[in-house]
């Protein structure tokens, strides 16, 4: 009788022992998926927020990166797509998204400049007053925080102020 409960325990450890290596191979394998990089999908929506951008360059790295895992730059002679689809390789996580794009300056605002008094110095540079992007365009810094799961994470753009109309 003693031999059957010792050997009953036995088995029990034996099974017990299993399903605590089982349940450890698999908690180990969850953290080591999601560690493996995947396809994601950014989607910028640039040319439905920044229709006269003419450049466009992004970056994402993890919080306490000092470097960015990935990016992307583009140049634009005509009005950019509405929508930039960039395709990475970045395991699941929160990541900061960084977007530096560049504006072609208003026709109104640069003649308006070029009629006022505002000439360049000697050498090429802007003389007092005069914004360092006033003829280049107008550069907006965007910085969002994401959670990238595998699939496509559209990412917000700052929805730049439109002027009213003549019929408002």
């Amino acid at each position: 009788m003693i031999n059957r409960s010792f050997a009953r325990g036995s088995s029990l450890r034996r099974l017990a022992g299993r399903a605590v290596v089982i349940l450890g191979a698999v908690l180990v394998g969850g953290q080591l998926m999601r560690s493996v990089p995947r396809d994601q999908t950014l989607i910028f929506p640039l040319g439905s927020v920044f229709p006269n951008a003419t450049r466009f360059a992004a970056s994402w790295r993890q919080p306490g990166d000092e470097e960015p895992r990935g990016g992307v730059s583009l140049t634009f002679d005509r009005a950019p797509p509405l929508q930039l689809r960039q395709h990475a390789k970045l395991p699941d996580g929160d990541y900061i998204v960084t977007i530096d794009i560049l504006q072609a300056p208003r026709k109104d605002l640069e003649g308006t400049a070029r009629q006022g008094a505002l000439h360049d110095a000697p050498g090429g540079a802007p003389q007092a007053g005069e914004t360092a992007g006033s003829r280049e365009g107008l550069q907006t810094n965007i910085e969002r925080r994401v959670s990238l799961a595998g699939g496509e994470a559209l990412i917000a753009l700052a929805v730049v102020p439109r002027e009213p109309s003549v019929s408002e």
